[in-house]
């Protein structure tokens, strides 16, 4: 369990708030027109308005949830949202396809290892996040992709 979540906390952190709504209902094959949208969905997602119509209906279903949980967050829960979104778009395209691969990889857990995994990243010490983050920093990528086979092998096998 460590090594699992040695392999996947780092992301799923930095990442939280991008990539909450793990699947998407059946309904959502329609989309989510502009106007079912709330106000303050709509006030957050401003800026796609001229798009929505055009956006897949996933990606509708996805910005509408992400809109409405964004309503309900704190200032300081918003402020470091914000700052993981500007540390994603630093990232360089291959950084970013990487983490994108390992939010799939969280997704595709079962519910109760993907809760554990969570529940273990909240219990850790600001101190254990940081030396957790730095160990993974100072991985070559060999070492990460070692690390990630062996992680999905000792996933698969329970």
């Amino acid at each position: 369990m460590n090594k699992l979540l040695s392999g996947l906390c780092h992301y799923v952190a930095a990442l939280t708030f991008m990539f909450t709504i793990g699947s998407v209902p059946a309904s959502a094959a329609e989309g989510v027109a502009w106007n079912e949208l709330s106000t303050q969905q709509q006030q957050v997602l401003s800026s796609m308005k001229d798009k929505w119509s055009g956006l897949p209906a996933e990606r509708q279903e996805r910005l509408s949830k992400g809109a409405a949980k964004w309503a309900t967050m704190s200032p300081e829960q918003k402020a470091k949202a914000r700052e993981r979104m500007a540390r994603f778009k630093d990232l360089t395209p291959e950084e970013r396809e990487s983490v994108k691969q390992r939010m799939r990889e969280f997704r595709e857990l079962p519910p109760e290892q993907r809760e554990a995994l969570r529940e273990r990243w909240q219990k850790m010490s600001p101190e254990q996040r940081a030396k957790f983050r730095e160990r993974v920093r100072n991985m070559t990528p060999e070492q990460r992709e070692r690390f990630r086979q062996r992680r999905l092998e000792r996933q698969r096998k329970r």
